[in-house]
């Protein structure tokens, strides 16, 4: 993808958002917002553009962002009584549950669903690792209408995934990145190399997504009718935003093989219309993330020019990156305020906060890919969360952090 220009879909202060939350594809460095002089227009592009003339922007996946046990237990309190809750207090938090178990929780939430339903996502839990608790599977009892959309002729009830269990089950094997904007919708030109026409009866999406560790790439198409009306509009749901979930789903099948359950359903947890609030899973989505950049100002500098060439201006103050610290200095010693201590492990305080604050990582980002990858408890702080490793997922836990720096050193600053 060429270089990303402000048009009647993105406003240059959406460029600046983007660039805070993305990176280069092919350098992994930063990006900057710059001024074309002669199309009177800004563009996103690698932070070294044009000498190096990258193209492509990524935006890492982040792990989904759940709320910690005591706060769960609290909205089920609501939601489906004391009762209930005391019921299924023994299944909180738990991603290996049986067959069995998965069930019994499902028949206490949606005690009127079809046994079938019920069977078919209590599979699914105990082969995938997902807990109904944490909002990963949905019983979800639909209307059917009339042809006319007038008359409501019968029910049915369907097993709902939400797209944050998707990501939940890949980013546990997995590091992977959005490319070049994706979800988003296809272009005509798009339609045409990939389905060899455009068909307008339908919203058609693209995902593109890359394998951070083996730079492995695929991509999803996902589509919508026109003429049908997806279910949460009333919520905010879009027809686009269906055919984005379908085709980031795709891309996620075809990235990682038989990995994903089949055959179900995908919605974004937010628009399925369930007795069951959705308070569980929240996807920490990048493109809504605030956070990792900073202000603007008004002074510009001129960057880049030359023969051939339209002059570009920076319109992002200039930054330099500062040292990278994993460890406290040779020969001095760490005060204890300064350590984390574990079973048999010590964690540099200061160089953990940094590596977080430079991968854009908050508290609770961390403490969810923690649970995530070693399953321990999320309650408490961070520090907390960390001390429950062993000294060996404590160890591949730094390790990863220095890993995941050193892919984008320019990210560091």
């Amino acid at each position: 993808m060429s270089p990303i220009y402000e048009d009647e879909n993105i406003t240059r202060e959406q460029l600046f958002e983007l660039r805070k939350i993305n990176r280069c594809k092919q350098c992994g460095g930063m990006l900057n917002v710059f001024l074309d002089a002669k199309l009177d227009r800004a563009f996103l592009a690698c932070w070294e553009w044009p000498r190096t003339r990258h193209e492509g922007i990524e935006r890492e996946a982040q792990p989904p962002l759940e709320l910690n046990i005591p706060t769960r237990r609290k909205d089920m309190v609501e939601e489906i009584g004391e009762e209930k809750t005391t019921k299924l207090a023994k299944y909180e938090g738990v991603v290996s549950l049986t067959k069995l178990e998965a069930m019994e929780i499902l028949k206490t939430i949606w005690p009127e669903a079809p046994y079938i339903e019920v069977l078919k996502a209590g599979i699914i839990c105990h082969q995938y690792g997902l807990n109904p608790l944490m909002k990963h599977i949905h019983l979800v009892k639909f209307n059917k209408w009339n042809r006319e959309h007038t008359k409501v002729i019968g029910e049915d009830w369907n097993v709902i995934q939400g797209i944050g269990s998707n990501r939940l089950i890949a980013r546990r094997k997995h590091n992977y990145s959005y490319l070049d904007l994706s979800p988003r919708r296809m272009t005509e030109e798009e339609q045409v190399t990939i389905n060899g026409e455009v068909d307008n009866s339908k919203i058609w999406a693209l995902t593109h997504l890359m394998d951070v560790d083996t730079g492995a790439e695929a991509y999803g198409v996902g589509s919508w009718p026109v003429s049908e009306r997806p279910h949460g509009m009333d919520k905010g749901n879009t027809k686009l935003n269906m055919a984005k979930i379908r085709s980031e789903r795709q891309a996620l099948d075809r990235l990682y093989p038989a990995e994903m359950p089949q055959g179900i359903e995908v919605m974004e947890e937010q628009y399925i219309d369930t007795d069951y609030k959705m308070v569980g899973v929240e996807e920490r989505g990048a493109a809504t993330s605030k956070k990792g950049g900073e202000k603007v100002d008004g002074a510009a500098e001129i960057t880049g020019g030359g023969e051939g060439k339209a002059a570009t201006t920076s319109l992002s103050p200039p930054q330099e990156p500062e040292s990278q610290k994993n460890e406290a200095p040779a020969g001095e010693a760490a005060h204890p305020d300064d350590e984390l201590e574990g079973d048999g492990f010590h964690i540099n305080l200061p160089w953990l906060n940094e590596s977080l604050k430079a991968l854009k990582w908050s508290d609770d980002t961390c403490k969810s890919y923690l649970v995530g990858k070693y399953k321990v408890s999320i309650q408490g702080t961070l520090q907390d969360v960390i001390q429950r490793l062993t000294r060996e997922q404590a160890d591949e836990f730094c390790t990863e952090l220095r890993n995941k720096l050193e892919k984008q050193p320019k990210l560091i600053f």
